[in-house]
């Protein structure tokens, strides 16, 4: 049988838990008499479920509970309480949004929305400026390598986002908000998770007028940057009578998201992107018998985003240009529980992408074969999971990775784990025909990664202790000495130390993070210098309490100074953001909320020329019917 932390399942139980995840991830939570959660089940960490104590890598979850009680109206907001993670936006809502994760850059770490990779094949960044929180019903975020399972662009680590959910009875969700800088958002959604079949519906809109974003005295640019977007979205599950599991999911969006050019001439024209984002995937999930259960899963993403501008004198808007881009996926997994034991895990992943637009590359298209292998052995108190993956692209030709790790429970509460893997990034299609600036040529990013963690459990309380050296080779970069054209010649060393901690008693809710981390060039020329746009110290804290009918709750975010040149003398200084939050029970089914986001008013600059947001209210009404 699987021993973990104190209980054992045995291996038909724990194929069943496996089938209890919908859409590759709904979260199965144990409660107790006050409805607190104990055991959030996860996918992430090792392509298949168990729950964030067995798992042997540093996870965050923020569940659907967290996302209404923070108030957040991006994902960014969301995805900023994550220790080790920096977030990156050029600007407010709509922005231009990238996250470091452990110090790597955007590109280097994987966003997954419901099992389908979302980072974009020319940029290499993902679309999570166009993303709301209504749309969510949990987000897993795995720190550190995982491109053993997953392959291309994990060196940082994962985030994998699910769409929204409805377990239990038939329950209808309407949201009203608005606020400073004539912010509206509308949102409804219907579900229900009885019996066999579970499916939900939404939509949402939202729209502010947003500020200027630029820091730039004389640009000429000091309009404020409107946002609109609207969308739609869905799931659904079955269960049949011989255990088969089918489901769904899909997502769409689109609105306007204006830009500053952060520049020192004049600007005469206000630019803008219209977008356009679908998302469809669905899976089958079915028992070959007692000890073999198999998933297939397939996907589709298009992403469009058409950029225009309008003269400011004449009112005339005119297109800039356009890209398109689309990705096909399909994944079959397996599990099979090879003894009482030892439980494993393989598949093969198939995706096949392409661009067109405006600009014309040499070639468009990329397709990727992975094939991946991962054991895990269970023993009384200790586990062991090892993975290994190759890949095959049309652009890079193979690379393989793997990953080792080791956990063994100290005493009933604490866990010390230690790891080691690799990690790739594939060159974009930008780095690889864009005309006039590519190299065809080009290696992927290839990453070692050595960790040691120590997890515990104090009464209600969670606590994390981890310590990661990272290191990076064949980084791509495009200088003025390469005439601007990406080539394999620089190198990084990440080390860092994160302490998390959180405490859920009764009505008090505490999480915080502190990571130290040492993002450093090892490249010749610019060698010991610290990587453009990292911060070398993070914290978080949130504070929430619940009172009988209202509640309160403080959110403060700090990050230290960073650099925005590879030669570190443009300095970016740091800065610290409180935001304050409170909600009251009017009725049983409606509840009133207030949010005053950046509390002093702070000026700050999360990305070098571009202003965070500034002082706002923002106050909703929601309703909540079963």
């Amino acid at each position: 049988m699987f021993y973990t932390r104190g209980f054992s399942i045995k291996p038909k139980k724990a194929l069943t838990l496996g089938f209890g995840i919908i859409c590759a991830g709904t979260t199965t939570t144990l409660l107790a008499d006050n409805d607190r959660m104990l055991d959030e089940v996860i996918v992430t960490a090792s392509r298949r479920a168990e729950t964030a104590e067995e798992a042997l890598a540093p996870v965050t979850i923020i569940t659907r509970k967290q996302i209404e009680q923070s108030q957040a109206t991006s994902v960014a907001q969301l995805l900023s309480r994550t220790p080790g993670l920096q977030i990156a936006s050029n600007g407010g809502a709509g922005s231009l949004t990238g996250v470091y994760l452990r110090g790597t850059k955007t590109a280097q770490t994987l966003v997954i929305l419901d099992g389908q990779k979302i980072n974009s094949p020319t940029s290499g960044s993902s679309p999570l400026q166009y993303l709301t929180p209504e749309q969510i019903d949990k987000i897993e975020i795995v720190r550190g390598p995982r491109s053993s399972l997953y392959g291309a662009d994990a060196i940082g680590g994962v985030i994998q986002i699910f769409t929204r959910k409805t377990k239990g009875k038939p329950l209808l969700f309407a949201k009203i908000r608005a606020g400073s800088r004539n912010t509206d958002e509308y949102a409804i959604s219907f579900g229900t998770g009885q019996d066999k079949t579970h499916y939900n519906i939404g939509a949402n809109t939202y729209k502010t007028d947003g500020y200027d974003h630029t820091l730039a005295i004389n640009n000429g640019d000091d309009d404020n940057d409107t946002y609109r977007n609207d969308a739609l979205f869905g799931s659904f599950s079955h269960f049949f009578a011989n255990k088969i599991e089918l489901g769904g999911s899909f997502s769409y969006s689109e609105g306007q998201s204006d830009y500053d050019n952060n520049t020192t001439f004049t600007i005469t024209t206000q630019p803008y992107n219209l977008f356009r984002l679908t998302h469809i995937s669905g899976y089958v999930t079915m028992p070959v018998n007692d000890e073999w259960d198999i998933r297939i899963e397939a996907g589709y993403g298009k992403e469009h985003i058409q950029a225009r501008k309008k003269d400011r004198f004449t009112g005339i808007c005119s297109d800039s240009y356009y890209s398109k881009t689309d990705r096909y996926s399909i994944s079959w997994k397996n599990n099979i529980s090879w003894s009482e034991n030892h439980l494993l895990t393989s598949g093969l992943d198939y995706s096949n992408e392409w661009y067109s637009g405006s600009v014309k590359y040499n070639e468009n298209a990329q397709y990727n074969i992975g094939i991946f292998l991962q054991s895990l052995l269970y023993f009384d108190k200790s586990d062991l999971q090892a993975s290994l993956r190759t890949d095959k692209s049309q652009a890079y030709h193979s690379n393989a990775t793997g990953s080792i790790a080791y956990g063994y429970s100290l005493f009933s509460n604490v866990r010390i784990i230690a790891s080691y893997g690799t990690a790739f990034r594939a060159p974009t299609l930008v780095d690889l025909y864009y005309p006039g600036y590519s190299n065809p040529n080009l290696k992927p990013e290839k990453a070692k990664n050595y960790e040691l963690e120590l997890k515990g459990k104090v009464g209600t309380g969670h606590w994390g202790l981890s310590v990661f050296q990272n290191t990076i080779d064949d980084m791509i970069s495009a200088t003025k000495e390469t005439d601007y054209k990406p080539t394999n010649i620089d190198k990084a060393l990440i080390q860092g130390l994160e302490v998390n901690g959180s405490i859920s008693n009764g009505n008090w809710n505490i999480n915080a993070s502190i990571s130290l981390l040492k993002p450093e060039n090892r490249s010749h020329a610019n060698y010991a210098k610290i990587l453009t746009a990292r911060s070398k110290q993070l914290m978080t804290l949130t504070l929430d309490h619940q009172f009988k009918h209202f509640g309160l709750g403080a959110s403060f975010k700090a990050q230290g100074s960073s650099y925005a040149d590879v030669a570190n003398n443009q300095k970016v200084p740091g800065f610290g953001i409180l935001d304050l939050r409170g909600s009251l029970k009017l009725t049983a089914e409606l509840k009133a909320s207030i949010q005053w986001i950046n509390v002093f008013d702070k000026t700050y600059q999360p990305v070098s020329g571009y202003r965070g947001e500034p002082k706002g209210v923002i106050a909703s009404l929601i309703w909540t019917q079963s």
